[in-house]
């Protein structure tokens, strides 16, 4: 059983989200008469306080996150985002939402990686490296990977057509080679329409996971997603409707339940999605 007080630095953390400071600063940098953001964080010396949190040090508190809000300068220069933002309905977002919604995604992605870290040492599972057990509904746990991460993984790869046009939750389930794709004993990988994956099918491990310690043999360069366990920012989406890759607006917070700190830590991240104006979701990646 985990102990909240092991937790505290990364509550501590939890309890102030970073982006309503950034959104303040993205009021105040985009109508107001100012040369650069950075002169827009200097001047917040004092304490400011919101309905969710208050932060006496509000310049410190953004600091980490400066270089993230550069993009606001191009906006604000006239340069369009560098990407294209598509709302629920498949069309484009007005320019102003599109380059706030990049920027979110980057900020929180960068504050998420330090607060998951500081939450899941505590814990000590290997619950992200191993897929369903036995007895669990789910046949596989998925592990979305950037496709330069698929280097640090030995296992089979298998990239087709086929696959290029599904993805993983795609009904029914795709088959290669006349059996489903998680039906297998060990780990894979696969290049699904939104990207790589690996796939870990029922009672395999990651193969970068040492078993007799449960450490990861691969700490340092480990893929994205293994930085951020088990609370994702959803702000913007990748999606390729048509072919097309753009993002697609989320606006929302996804938190995996089947992690010993999200359950115990679930009224503080509901509060951290309020704070950040995002709609909630907990999820099993397992069950």
């Amino acid at each position: 059983m985990i102990e909240q007080d092991a937790l505290a630095p990364g509550l501590g953390l939890l309890r102030q989200p970073v982006l309503p400071l950034v959104a303040i600063v993205q009021f105040l940098y985009l109508t107001g008469d100012f040369g650069s953001v950075a002169e827009v964080i200097g001047q917040l010396t004092e304490e400011i306080e919101t309905p969710f949190a208050r932060y006496p040090n509000p310049a410190a508190d953004l600091a980490p996150y400066a270089d993230l809000l550069a993009p606001l300068e191009t906006f604000k220069a006239g340069v369009a985002a560098p990407e294209q933002v598509i709302d629920a309905g498949g069309q484009p977002v007005d320019p102003m939402t599109a380059a706030t919604a990049l920027v979110a995604q980057q900020v929180l992605s960068r504050e998420l990686e330090r607060i998951n870290s500081l939450l899941c040492a505590p814990c000590g599972c290997t619950l992200c490296c191993v897929g369903p057990e036995a007895a669990m509904v789910h046949s596989y746990f998925e592990i979305p990977l950037q496709s330069e991460e698929t280097r640090l993984f030995p296992v089979t790869r298998i990239d087709s057509e086929e696959t290029a046009r599904r993805r993983p939750d795609d009904e029914p389930p795709l088959r290669l080679e006349g059996r489903e794709f998680f039906d297998r004993t060990g780990p894979v990988l696969i290049r699904w329409q939104p990207g790589w994956s690996l796939i870990l099918p029922k009672e395999s491990r990651c193969p970068n996971l040492e078993p007799s310690s449960g450490h990861c043999r691969i700490y340092g360069d480990r893929p994205q997603v293994c930085r951020r366990p088990q609370i994702f920012p959803y702000v913007v989406e990748r999606s390729c409707p048509g072919n097309q890759p753009v993002l697609r607006l989320r606006q929302t917070l996804l938190a995996v339940v089947d992690c010993p700190y999200v359950r115990l830590l679930r009224e503080e991240i509901t509060a951290f999605a309020a704070a950040c104006e995002l709609d909630m979701i907990f999820k099993h990646n397992k069950a």
